[in-house]
């Protein structure tokens, strides 16, 4: 009877093709995610109609529709001996507000005819990009908030086309067989004789992966050079036996997740940026994702690296065995390989979507899954009704899985196993005793893969719901669970009516993803918000950075998570590997302690 009762409210999703449910294959959610500034999008293997949601009036100049950024140069001049002796303006940025202020290094050398003479000599014409459309895309991040002046992009590639002889692509994905990986074969990369170049030369450099990072870590601040990875996306080995893949850094996330699919296994990480983000760029920023409650973080699946550093030496730590803890990572390097542990795809997969009144009775309802679900939990998110309505209203084929009730949160539960019939019971009766228990008010256990498409669209889709609503201050957190949510409440109360202030994220893993909604942005509210939600996250003892990195934004906020000391040995050791400060400058550290010396 009471199985009855439970299985009396499972509600169906009205049909609809995956082609509209399932991100991945939504071409407006994957123009969202890489747009180029002709108009098109090429992702995944394809090329995709235009789609801007931010703009609100497309004939606007950007800089109007993203945080008030304003850059000019001063005539001042200084002598740059160390650099050639050049002479050049020095160049300042404001970001968020006028407070912030960042000048460009006057160490470091501008790019030179010389200099591309020399990257053509060792790339070739075609991989020397000077053209104003490409490095208008390559110089402006997803969001549409930080802009750089790069002048040259380079695609460093393989010296071969892989072990396999082609590239990570769709159309080879399905055809691929291994028989005897030969990782000695291994080539090295062009990124070696690049990074040896612009250290002797002091020009700054970024590296750029699938440019999605929300925080300005993969854009130029300057005129740094671009070295654009994605031509380096090639696998070099996969062993069945066990689950190791070693790839190149420029390969998609998606593209991986599909090659292994294939192959029976699945990536540990999987994000709603997967269509362009890259595994280097995951890699660098220890991207958490949808199910780091079950798989744990990507550090700890990757088992080693191939890294680049500063002055070009090439740090070969591209082990594939699990016990081997000896040496670093190469953190301060460029990725150009990784070999990650993949494990093998269950059958069993079940998602639930519910309804709960308050938040404690979501924190509830997450230990109850731990204890009751167990080895099977794969997901655990959350999401309040500020960010539930903003996707009814804003995202394209979202629909309330629940009707016609509005509840206070939503719980998206994800389970993988091996036996689908006990799965599945478990998993009833884990929501059954939680109903009758009050932790839930209302929900819906997914039939098909089309319904459980439609739940993590839901979910998945809230920043592109929260980006087309208008100006958006995206705060990335980790707070201590019981907690997590009172800052929301505060920051309501600290905000009143100016702003809409949203809270969800993944409450498996104590990962708050505060966005604060507003028409445009104004630094009123941005004053309001600064430091108030670090000051906040610190007083809690959380960090700033979740899984989105530190990049330009929150450089000079790294205090806030790091002590004092902490901090010294990180600049200490960004010294001592790249002694020039060439490597990706302005982000991560402090600008009081790195410069080109």
């Amino acid at each position: 009877m009471r199985t009855e009762m439970w299985r009396a409210t499972h509600r169906l999703v009205s049909h609809r093709t995956k082609n509209l449910c399932d991100p991945r294959r939504n071409p407006n959610f994957q123009c969202s995610i890489h747009r180029y500034s002709s108009g098109f999008t090429y992702n995944f293997g394809r090329t995709c109609q235009p789609f801007n949601p931010y703009l609100r009036h497309q004939g606007s100049n950007v800089q109007t529709c993203i945080y008030p950024t304003k850059d000019y140069t001063e005539n001042l001049h200084v002598s740059t001996e160390m650099c050639h002796g050049r002479s050049f303006g020095i160049q300042k940025r404001f970001y968020g507000s006028a407070t912030t202020t960042i000048q460009r290094n006057p160490e470091f050398s501008a790019i030179n005819s010389e200099d591309i003479n020399h990257f053509r000599d060792i790339l070739g014409e075609k991989n020397v990009i000077q053209d104003e459309d490409r490095l208008s895309a390559a110089n402006m991040d997803w969001m549409r908030k930080y802009r750089g002046s790069s002048k040259l992009l380079l695609q460093p590639r393989s010296t071969e086309e892989g072990l396999f002889g082609c590239s990570v692509t769709t159309e080879w994905v399905a055809q691929l067989s291994f028989s005897s990986p030969q990782l000695a074969s291994i080539p090295k990369c062009y990124v070696s004789q690049i990074l040896k170049y612009c250290n002797s030369r002091c020009l700054a450099v970024v590296p750029q992966g699938g440019n999605t990072a929300l925080v300005g870590g993969s854009v130029p601040v300057f005129d740094e050079v671009i070295i654009c990875m994605g031509s380096m996306n090639n696998i070099i080995s996969f062993d069945k036996v066990s689950g190791i893949l070693v790839c190149e850094a420029g390969c998609i996330l998606e593209n991986l997740i599909s090659f292994l699919d294939n192959q029976g296994f699945i990536m540990p990480l999987d994000l709603g940026a997967k269509g362009s983000c890259q595994i280097g760029g995951n890699v660098s920023t220890n991207a958490g994702g949808l199910r780091l409650v079950r798989y744990g973080s990507l550090h700890g699946n990757v088992l080693g690296l191939e890294a680049v550093l500063a002055n070009g030496t090439v740090l070969d730590m591209l082990g594939t065995l699990r016990k081997d803890n000896t040496g670093s990572e190469g953190s301060l390097g460029v990725v150009t390989k990784v070999s990650i542990l993949t494990p093998p795809k269950l059958s069993s997969v079940n998602v639930a979507f519910l309804a709960c009144k308050d938040y404690l009775s979501c924190q509830k309802l997450l230990m109850e899954a731990k204890r009751k679900l167990g080895e099977i939990l794969s997901a655990f998110e959350f999401i309040d009704n500020q960010s539930f309505n903003l996707v009814l209203n804003h995202l394209e084929g979202a629909r309330n899985p629940l009707p016609p009730s509005m509840h206070n949160f939503y719980v998206l539960i994800e389970t993988t196993g091996s036996d689908e019939s006990s799965d599945k019971e478990k998993l009833e009766a884990f929501l059954l005793h939680s109903m009758e228990g009050g932790l839930i008010s209302d929900g819906v256990l997914a039939q098909d893969i089309n319904q459980a498409s439609s739940f993590w669209h839901i979910r998945e889709g809230i920043p592109e719901a929260i980006m087309k609503a208008g100006a958006v201050y995206k705060y990335d957190l980790s707070i201590p669970v019981e907690k997590m949510y009172d800052l929301v409440e505060e920051m309501r109360v600290r905000l009143g009516h100016s702003a809409t202030v949203l809270g969800y994220g993944h409450l498996g893993d104590s990962n708050l993803h505060l966005n604060i909604s507003t028409p445009q942005y104004d630094d009123a509210i941005f004053a309001q918000i600064e430091p108030f939600v670090y000051e906040w996250t610190s007083k809690h003892r959380g960090s700033i950075s979740a899984e989105h990195g530190i990049g330009l934004m929150k450089a000079n906020k790294l205090h806030y998570s790091k002590s004092a000391e902490a901090v010294q040995l990180m600049g200490s050791i960004k010294k001592l590997l790249d002694p020039n400060g060439i490597l990706n400058p302005y982000k991560v550290l402090p600008s009081s302690l790195v410069s080109c010396s």
